[in-house]
């Protein structure tokens, strides 16, 4: 509205409400503990790309049954993975697929349609069927009319389930579409059978054989608030379904309710219909999938639904219900006094989605004359009590051997520059163990650090396929062989700093009060203690915990260490080549002297695993701070800096650390800088304290004396 004046003549402009009451939304950042780390992992459902996960939602995504140590899923990766969840520290999971023989279940609704002749019943003033005193139904004598027998069928989704085929149904034509008798009975032809709907289980894996569907058409008798306003407005029959879901092949199922808490759903088959009081749309190939998923809202928890993908083939619906329609009419035209056609929702403007070929009669409850719906072998039919399974789901086969060879192929992912697992701002892991990998696998794990520089690995010695512990000569031997591999991939070719987010970490045990067995490599005890120091959702370490000496550097979760006694010269022997070890403490413990990186320089801070996990996070931090500010034009060089400082300054305060380091970002433009005027300079200052691992002492013998003439 433009305010104007004419003159004086006294009157009031309102403007209405300028809102001054807003303020600009300050995003906090996402609850991503700095230990953060990524397991791959068999699972019995859920998808195969990377998800975070704390121990609800692991569940819900993965199944109960990848946590259960007697089921094929568990493995020495998973015996991991629940040391983590168990001391409340969120990871990162990726699914891993046996390629041969996992198959994902799926299922195809058919209809079979066939020509033929309707035997007619007796029937009530309403249109009803009239039963006897037995309770049955009674055939009209002499009464065949032209229409269609149907019968609905489930199969697997192999082979072509885009075009109809030939059917199984049989029978005989002796009326024509327009109610008169042939002159001769005409035997129907070859019945044809219409896919009509696809559906595939959201992940591959046995259980998706325990997903299930329901689909069922209301009627006045059965359904009290039929929606025959929206069947008017629209001319689609409604139906409703349930998605089912059962615990294995010899349970009941349970309903699944919708992401919005709703016990069934209501659509139509019918193409663009809306609810005409809400606007909703009601078309199943539009809503069915999102009632039961959220994958695209952030604002709430990613959520998977049992079916993944549904396709309804339009086409063929269409056909059938234009046939049976045109029968079903043709019918009432022939005898337009036997019923009121507004009671079988048909009138001149109508379109055939109004008939329900689900039961086969009208909303209220008239069966139609010209159709019936067979049974026989392989049939099933459309009602609220009639569970239709996927098909075909499969685990495929597993091992250890085949689950090296596929955390192999994910892990030469990192070495690509192209693959998404470079994207920081998605896979937000900080860390990876090996959990007893066999050689070749624990070095591709080191591939984690090669590209990306907020990332550290923790290596072992133990291979999960060891039935006894390997001697000390082994375990170098190994250290030696790591440490080579590690070295590939250095800190920083720029700066010439060698490799430096990598450990490796020597002796197995079992675990204390856990029902995994197996040994294990030490690794399990010290990512226990990382969980517990720095694997808080807050981003926060705990100062409790920290393990860096006594008491929480002894060894408290494992029991029948492989080796407990290191002489001198081997520690010394041991030190140099990067491994870490374990020994005794006192006469029934044992702990770690020291948490050395892969790093060569013992002048160094950079030795220390937890100056290296601060450098990982600050380096997540720096990528944080490129998100927030790429793009701003509308600050000086010197406010810039000023903001990206702060920025980085709030995320790396001194208590996100333990109050251990002095972190200092100094964001400036270099003349390059200048000249190019997009870029900035940021480097980060990290002040931190050496490791003490060596101790001199010795005794000074006085007299008494000497001591008492001191005092």
């Amino acid at each position: 509205m433009t305010t104007y004046f004419v003159n004086a003549a006294p009157m009031i402009q309102q403007l209405g409400t300028e809102d001054l009451s807003t303020r600009r939304l300050i995003r906090e950042p996402d609850a991503v503990p700095q230990h953060l780390p990524k397991f791959f992992l068999y699972t019995q459902k859920g998808p195969e790309t990377p998800n975070l996960v704390s121990g609800a939602e692991a569940v819900m995504m993965y199944g109960d049954k990848t946590f259960d140590p007697l089921s094929p899923y568990y493995n020495h990766a998973t015996a991991f993975a629940k040391l983590c969840i168990d001391n409340a520290n969120s990871i990162m999971v990726q699914r891993v697929k046996p390629a041969a023989d996992s198959e994902t279940a799926t299922f195809v609704l058919w209809l079979d349609t066939l020509q033929c002749d309707i035997m007619q019943y007796e029937r009530n003033d309403d249109g009803t069927y009239a039963l006897n005193e037995e309770g049955n139904t009674v055939v009209i004598a002499d009464s065949e009319t032209y229409g269609y027998k149907i019968r609905w069928s489930v199969t697997e989704a192999v082979g072509d389930v885009t075009h109809s085929k030939d059917g199984t149904l049989t029978g005989a034509r002796t009326v024509g579409p327009d109610g008169v008798a042939l002159g001769t009975p005409v035997l129907s032809p070859t019945s044809t059978k219409y896919p009509l709907m696809v559906f595939t289980v959201s992940s591959f894996g046995e259980h998706g054989n325990s997903a299930g569907f329901r689909m069922w058409a209301p009627e006045n008798s059965t359904y009290l608030n039929m929606p025959h306003d929206m069947m008017e407005k629209q001319k689609a029959y409604p139906y409703f379904l349930n998605v089912i879901k059962r615990p294995d092949a010899i349970s009941s199922p349970k309903i699944v309710p919708t992401i919005l808490g709703d016990q069934e759903l209501m659509v139509t088959l019918k193409p663009g219909t809306v609810d005409p009081d809400t606007a909703a749309q009601l078309y199943m190939g539009d809503i069915f999938l999102d009632s039961y998923q959220n994958l695209s809202d952030p604002i709430y928890p990613k959520t998977y639904g049992d079916f993944g993908s549904i396709t309804i083939n339009e086409e063929h619906i269409q056909t059938v219900v234009d046939m049976l329609y045109v029968a079903e009419k043709a019918y009432y035209d022939n005898n337009p006094a036997e019923i009121n056609m507004s009671d079988m929702d048909f009138d001149d403007a109508t379109t055939s989605h109004l008939y329900n070929f689900v039961s086969g009669r009208s909303s209220t409850s008239v069966p139609y004359f010209t159709l019936s719906i067979e049974g026989g072998a392989g049939s099933i039919y459309l009602n609220r009590s009639s569970n239709i399974y996927a098909l075909g789901g499969a685990d495929g086969t597993m091992s250890d051997a085949l689950f090296a060879t596929l955390v192999d192929a994910k892990m030469d992912e990192y070495l690509d520059p192209m693959s998404i697992v470079q994207e920081d701002a998605i896979n937000v892991e900080s860390i990876i163990y090996d959990s007893g990998f066999p050689i070749y696998t624990k070095k591709k794990l080191a591939n984690i650090i090669a590209l990306r520089k907020d990332t550290f690995v923790v290596l072992s010695t133990h291979e999960s396929t060891d039935l006894a512990p390997i001697s000390a000569t082994d375990e170098h031997s190994t250290a030696v062989a790591l440490r080579a591999y590690l070295q590939m991939f250095p800190e920083s070719e720029y700066f010439g700093t060698p490799v430096m987010r990598g450990m490796i970490i020597g002796r197995s045990g079992k675990l204390l009060n856990n029902p995994y067995k197996k040994r294990l490599p030490l690794t399990a005890e010290f990512l226990i203690k990382a969980c517990r120091y720095m694997g808080a959702g807050t981003g926060i370490w705990n100062t409790i915990y920290s393990f860096d000496g006594a008491p929480y550097h002894v060894v408290e979760n494992m029991y029948d260490i492989s080796i407990t006694w290191v002489p001198a010269s081997v520690r010394n022997v041991n030190w140099s080549v990067g491994l870490n070890w374990v020994q005794a403490y006192d006469r029934r413990q044992f702990f770690f002297p020291a948490y050395k990186t892969i790093y060569p320089d013992d002048t160094s801070v950079l030795n220390s695993f937890f100056t290296a996990m601060a450098i990982c996070q600050i380096n997540k931090v720096t990528s944080a701070a490129w998100r927030e500010f790429s793009g701003v034009e509308g600050l000086t060089r010197g406010q810039l800096a000023d903001r990206i400082n702060a920025f980085i300054s709030e995320r790396t305060k001194a208590n996100k650390f333990d109050n251990r380091y002095h972190i200092v970002p100094a964001a400036y433009f270099t003349d390059a800088d200048i000249a190019r005027g997009y870029s900035v300079t940021v480097p980060v200052k990290i002040y931190a304290n050496n490791m003490m691992t060596v101790m001199t002492s010795y005794v000074q013998a006085y007299r008494m004396e000497d001591y008492v003439a001191a005092q």
